[in-house]
């Protein structure tokens, strides 16, 4: 497999794709949450639930998503004909998702469930071959960091989207009613990520593969080489530890702006702030990651994200600004997650085969996100637990022990994730240098097997 360079227009085409999986992927993180407590009307206990189950099950289908697509042989390629196929159906149930049923107790539950696992799946078919694209487009460490970097451009302004406009969609072509709004936010976002998903599916051409399906290892071979990569491990563990934890910032931020600082009407501005300021830092730890690498930039950025929650706790924050400066310098540590983990991840792929002689790719992305998901859920179940906890009740006046409760849990959980993650990044072996040598040492190998 030869080190190829990516084009622009293969770097902006892949790219652009991933803007469409975060309009489905935070507006869910974003809204999923408060629309089942305070639009649907159930305990934040039932709806943590309902999340957890839902993320749990896109857990478990992720890996069984990545081995299947692994081990498709079209003309389109292996991954696309997914993105393609699948991106209807998934429109249609993000659609369906912010739907309030007329059912109540146990029927309302099962529908709700019903409706998030379907949703679950269709995102799995699309987002595990979408995201395993980069190993098969490039094997060069630097050229999969700028390819990442359009990727997490795009993300970031996805994420920016429907974090800007979620609510003022809303609120504006509902009239009033939120529950009408939802279902336009739906539509809107599922009709341009329908768009945007085609365009990745025709300008993206996969590399061919060298390997026919029936060659590819057993998934008991898959597993044992995935177990023994520790670079993954160091990566995987990383931002597991971190995204779960940060659940608890990011689900809490439109609870605490609506009954802690009574600004529920700016949380368009307040969300687009906190992930515009995220965006805007892309290039800048792409540039980094670049000069310096990606384990030292990894570190700064946690640096960054330490700080900026130590500030939200410890900050008596009363007006609209002060939150603002806040979120858009934790935005600015937020932004380099997304850049270096996609950027490190298929480095380790390159160390898995060097190591055991067996490439995974879907695989490894598909386990990836199975832990993540897993982990996710579980953090969704404690959330919903932990407001319970606390006493919060929705569309209620909070008391003071309740917010500060909830402002508790925002800070000191998401910081406990930064500082593990620091820990666990230090350790990390592969730098750009090492990265080539892999990538030598196995070019050798197969030049010698034939």
């Amino acid at each position: 497999m030869n080190t190829s360079i990516v084009s622009n227009k293969t770097r902006a085409a892949y790219g652009i794709g991933d803007y469409a999986i975060c309009l489905y992927w935070s507006g869910v993180g974003l809204y999923l949450l408060y629309f089942y407590t305070d639009i649907v009307g159930i305990s934040p206990l039932m709806a943590g639930w309902i999340y957890a189950l839902g993320i749990a099950w896109d857990a478990v289908t992720d890996p069984f998503m990545g081995y299947m697509a692994e081990r498709t042989r079209t003309k389109m390629g292996s991954y696309r004909p997914y993105i393609f196929y699948g991106s209807i159906p998934l429109a249609l149930s993000f659609v369906l998702l912010f739907w309030v049923p007329p059912f109540e107790g146990t029927y309302l539950f099962i529908f709700l469930l019903a409706v998030n696992l379907v949703h679950r799946t269709c995102f799995t078919v699309v987002s595990v071959p979408y995201s395993s694209l980069t190993a098969r487009i490039t094997d060069d460490s630097d050229e999969r960091t700028k390819l990442t970097t359009a990727r997490m451009l795009a993300a970031s302004f996805g994420t920016l989207t429907i974090s800007a406009l979620g609510f003022p969609i809303v609120l504006w072509f509902g009239g009033g009613v939120e529950s009408l709004g939802f279902i336009f936010l739906g539509i809107i976002a599922g009709s341009i990520a329908v768009l945007i998903l085609s365009i990745t599916v025709f300008f993206v051409k996969e590399r061919s593969f060298e390997f026919s399906a029936a060659e590819l290892p057993s998934f008991i071979k898959v597993s044992k080489s995935v177990a023994n990569n520790y670079p993954f491990w160091i990566v995987f563990s990383s931002i597991l530890i971190l995204i779960s934890t940060s659940l608890m910032f990011n689900n809490n931020l439109i609870y605490f702006v609506k009954y802690s600082l009574d600004l529920h009407a700016y949380q368009g501005l307040i969300l687009g702030v906190s992930s515009a300021s995220s965006f805007l830092s892309i290039p800048f730890w792409a540039y980094a990651a670049l000069k310096i690498g990606k384990k030292k930039s990894w570190m700064i950025s946690m640096s960054f994200l330490l700080v900026g929650f130590l500030i939200f706790y410890l900050y008596p924050i009363t007006k609209l600004n002060e939150l603002l400066y806040i979120l858009a310098f934790i935005g600015i540590g937020n932004g380099a997650t997304g850049v270096l983990f996609w950027s490190m991840l298929p480095d380790t792929i390159e160390y898995g085969e060097w190591k055991s002689g067996i490439r995974t790719e879907s695989s490894l992305y598909g386990f990836m996100t199975f832990a993540q998901k897993g982990a996710i859920a579980i953090a969704a179940l404690i959330l919903g637990i932990a407001l319970t906890k606390i006493g919060f009740e929705p569309n209620q006046v909070q008391t003071e022990e309740t917010l500060a409760g909830l402002k508790f849990l925002m800070s000191w959980i998401p910081l406990t994730g930064v500082c593990l993650s620091f820990v666990l990044v230090y350790f990390y072996p592969i730098d750009k240098a090492f990265h080539e040598k892999l990538i030598q040492d196995i070019q050798e190998k197969r030049l010698l097997s034939e």
